[in-house]
């Protein structure tokens, strides 16, 4: 093995200092150079240097256990923020974030969704204040990650398919004329994937059912959102599952789109409107019981036709997983089981850990992450 050159170690080091204390949130010295196995002259030159560089600091006193008390040293998560705007019909949604993935700041605004330069220019306005609140330097803004319900290109600089919000052909310079930072557009289930992702550092593989208004979907194989080449992760919502059947905005009939998204259980559904149909499947009545019963029929064929393509666990996001129960994933899986050709008696449905975090967020954590990286 090749011996490392002075500078090579102490970046290793350095490297080595760094994840320790992000992970530990708060240490001391002492237990630095305990679990790293260095003597203690290297260990308190990279402090000084990590604390010269702003990314860590000085943090109170552990109690003593008979000697000198231990200074504290913790990670600072606000050394570098990022933002997440997600464009809705109705609504614009923004967060920023610290190196944690902490939101530190949140803002919805009522705003109609336009495909014109007047709407970019005015949302670009917004951000910038909301920006302008969080009171940093701009040094310290990573960059912005603009989540819509749209196919993005794989570089996230232009929509190639969003018929949703009919903006297919925007391009990221509609944003970035006026915002003077790294902005990136991002698919809508990757943001939730992500989310998820960074929330669950142990998963490996999954598929991520996305629910709302509409259906997306991500796949996840290796603790990552799969990037595929023009179809991202994958539109597995426009897999056909019954038919000739209901009709589907992309054109087709019978997608899993039209039969697994939140219009089953509300024409028009909204917040609003989502959390009266459930109230009244709370109280039992038959209408939406009913209307419950198929919906769960239906998207026990579309989780059994995907599961068919990849062995892995399935998770239930957006909207409804806020308020899909315990009984409801048996339900499903007793469903799946039924049909299936290969029935598991493995529960492989499970509900998201994150249904009441913004998704806007999952626009802004690539940018966190990559930083962490690269530290």
């Amino acid at each position: 093995m090749e011996k490392l050159t002075t500078a090579e170690l102490k970046r290793v080091n350095r490297k080595n200092i760094l994840k320790f204390i992000y992970r530990e949130r708060k240490t001391a010295k002492q237990e630095i150079a305990a679990h790293l196995r260095l003597s203690l002259p290297p260990v308190t030159q990279c402090l000084r240097e990590l604390i010269e560089s702003g990314l860590i600091e000085k943090n109170g006193y552990f109690e003593s256990s008979g000697g000198r008390k231990a200074e504290g040293i913790t990670f600072v998560a606000s050394a570098k923020l990022a933002v997440g705007i997600e464009l809705l019909i109705d609504s614009v949604h923004m967060v920023a974030i610290n190196l944690y993935g902490n939101i530190v700041r949140q803002e919805t605004l009522a705003m109609l969704f336009r495909h014109h330069d007047d709407y970019y220019a005015e949302v670009c306005r917004s951000v910038l204040e909301f920006i302008g609140a969080l009171r940093v330097s701009s040094k310290r803004l990573l960059g912005i990650g603009i989540v819509l319900q749209g196919l993005v290109s794989s570089d996230g600089k232009e929509v190639t398919y969003g018929k949703i919000l009919g903006c297919t052909g925007l391009t990221i310079d509609r944003f970035t004329r006026h915002l003077p930072y790294p902005c990136i557009m991002i698919h809508d289930a990757e943001a939730a994937a992500n989310v998820e992702l960074w929330h669950s550092p142990s998963m490996k593989d999954a598929i991520f059912f996305h629910i709302r208004s509409n259906l997306s979907g991500a796949i996840i194989v290796g603790g990552k959102f799969l990037k595929g080449i023009e179809l991202k992760s994958g539109v597995f919502e426009h897999m056909t599952i019954v038919l000739d059947g209901k009709p589907c905005y992309c054109g087709k009939r019978g997608c899993m789109d039209a039969y697994c998204s939140l219009r089953m259980l509300d024409d028009n559904p909204s917040a609003e409107s989502i959390a009266a149909f459930f109230a009244r499947l709370d109280k039992g009545e038959t209408a939406a019981r009913a209307r419950w019963a198929e919906y769960l029929y239906y998207l026990a064929m579309a989780i059994d036709n995907v599961h068919m393509l990849m062995d892995s666990n399935v998770i239930l996001g957006g909207y409804l997983a806020r308020y899909i129960k315990p009984s409801d994933i048996h339900e499903l899986l007793r469903l799946v089981r039924e049909r299936s050709a290969f029935p598991t008696q493995r529960e492989f449905i499970k509900n998201s850990l994150c249904s009441d975090i913004p998704f806007a967020k999952g626009g802004a954590l690539p940018f966190a992450q990559t930083y962490l990286d690269g530290l």
